[in-house]
């Protein structure tokens, strides 16, 4: 089924036991349930906007870029801030974009072919003062009786903005070519048992953390073992509370098990990214965990820190997945 909204165009998927909706606007997963068990923690997409980013797509960064600036290969870039209390430009410049749907798939042998499967939305991105690079995106949903959700994020650089006027930023340019597009990608969603968060076993596969100042921005990585930031190997959460970038993640495809609720099910999320920002939801009431598989840290686009660079006509793709467990 698909329809307009608050949120842009609304498409509803079913696969199996599995159920999906999406908002165009930020390629937003708007809830995910199996056998009528919420995944994510959902939000009314026909009448309110989502709290705290929930579900959407973070590009061409995620998380923070601290002071809303940023400088690449010796050019300076302002950025807005849209968090005012740290000062920082935060997820990137399509939360609230409107995506084109640009393709429905539907499998007659899941749900007797009555509801799409599988859902492509489309966006370019144009350049900017902040941004002075072009993307062409598509986020892909896909449903799956077995696997649960699939979601493929996938960015091209379309084009690199020069500056022909004193004072107009453009991209940087090195022996006569445009500098590449610097590149980061998450996602976010906010995995729940339904219960309260404290309730739930969170699991975590990753020996550091990135501690972070008063501001949110970066102040250092150190390990996890020995304090309340080492979930590996799986613990109550209780009254803990995080909002921090985890890596020394497995190599390959690593999974984030929340676990709790009726009948002691696991919500996993599974994605090959060096990073995982892990937030325990204090702004939606900590009904769920944020569990947001990145590409590069907070701040990347000063650091440099696993960073990804697009020249024109390269693309990324980045692919993370959703389901439960019994």
């Amino acid at each position: 089924m698909q329809y307009p909204s608050l949120n842009g165009e609304l498409i509803d998927l079913r696969a199996g036991d599995y159920e999906a909706r999406i908002a165009a606007s930020g390629a937003t997963l708007v809830h995910l349930r199996r056998q009528g068990r919420d995944l994510v923690i959902p939000f009314d997409a026909e009448t309110a906007l989502p709290g705290a980013w929930q579900g959407k797509t973070l590009v061409p960064w995620p998380n923070r870029i601290a002071d809303a600036h940023y400088t690449y290969r010796g050019v300076d870039y302002l950025v807005p801030c849209n968090e005012p209390e740290t000062g920082a430009a935060l997820h990137g410049l399509v939360g609230w974009a409107n995506f084109a749907v640009t393709e429905t798939e539907t499998d007659d042998a899941a749900d007797g072919g009555t509801a799409p499967t599988a859902v492509t939305l489309a966006l370019s991105l144009p350049a900017s003062y902040a941004y002075p690079w072009s993307l062409d995106i598509t986020v892909r949903y896909a449903l799956d009786a077995r696997t649960g959700l699939t979601v493929t994020t996938t960015a091209t650089n379309a084009g690199a903005a020069v500056s022909q006027t004193v004072g107009v930023v453009g991209a940087p340019i090195e022996d006569g070519t445009p500098a590449p597009a610097p590149y980061g990608v998450s996602c976010h969603p906010y995995l729940t048992r339904s219960v309260p968060l404290d309730e739930c076993v969170l699991q975590v596969p990753a020996e550091r953390v990135l501690d972070v100042d008063a501001h949110m921005a970066p102040a250092g990585e150190r390990d996890v073992t020995g304090t309340d930031s080492d979930w590996r190997t799986g613990r109550l959460v209780g009254a803990t509370a995080t909002d921090n970038a985890y890596t020394g993640l497995p190599t390959g495809a690593w999974q984030v098990r929340l676990t709790g609720g009726e009948g002691e099910r696991s919500v996993v999320m599974s994605a090959a990214a060096p990073w995982v920002q892990v937030y325990s939801g204090e702004h939606l009431g900590r009904r769920g965990v944020a569990v947001e598989p990145m590409t590069c840290p907070p701040n990347a686009f000063n650091t440099g820190q696993d960073l990804i660079t697009l020249a024109v006509g390269q693309s990324h793709t980045f692919t993370w997945r959703l389901w439960e467990e019994d």
